[in-house]
């Protein structure tokens, strides 16, 4: 008879009657207790959020949900619609249609805004950085659907949840 051995990541391991991920309990330390953004924030930076940064990750992670008419969203429905029993492909195919403007245009925000100088005023700054943008013809990075114009509704919300909770610094300011 084979012997049986515990499987053991940094991230989660198991034994035939436990289930720990990242130094917690999943039945009595997280199911029930924590909610998906605390658990996807505990996954990506090893600790708890505290209360406000729980409410900005959950804030974000919300309006992430939300993706009405992506190319990536109507990809996955057409596939489930096409084949239902097959749940992991039309996720796959969603997935698969995320690139630099869907999806990754965060990242070319995120690069924009550490890009950019540490001191000075923030209105000046941001204006440099649309002029710059704008001479090499390149659309300004930002939040939000191109549908949703000018604004995406869901950003100045995020900017109120981000300042209600201590979070409205320079990458606010110059966004």
């Amino acid at each position: 008879m084979a012997k049986k051995v515990d499987f053991r990541t940094d991230i989660a391991w198991s034994k035939p009657d436990r289930i720990t991920v990242k130094g917690y309990d999943l039945c009595s330390e997280i199911l029930g207790v924590m909610s998906l953004g605390d658990m996807a924030f505990l996954e990506l930076t090893d600790r708890l959020p505290n209360e406000r940064e729980s409410a900005v990750f959950n804030a974000i992670a919300v309006t992430l949900v939300e993706h009405g008419l992506t190319p990536s969203a109507i990809v996955a429905r057409m596939t489930y619609a096409g084949a239902p029993e097959a749940m992991q492909a039309a996720i796959a195919a969603g997935i698969s249609g995320l690139g630099t403007v869907f999806v990754g245009s965060m990242e070319t925000a995120a690069r924009m805004l550490q890009e950019a100088p540490e001191s000075g005023d923030p209105a000046a700054i941001a204006a440099d950085i649309v002029a710059d943008f704008r001479q090499r013809r390149r659309v300004v990075p930002g939040l939000g659907h191109h549908f949703h114009k000018p604004v995406d509704p869901r950003a100045p919300r995020l900017f109120e949840i981000a300042a209600a909770n201590g979070f409205a610094g320079r990458h606010v300011a110059l966004m």
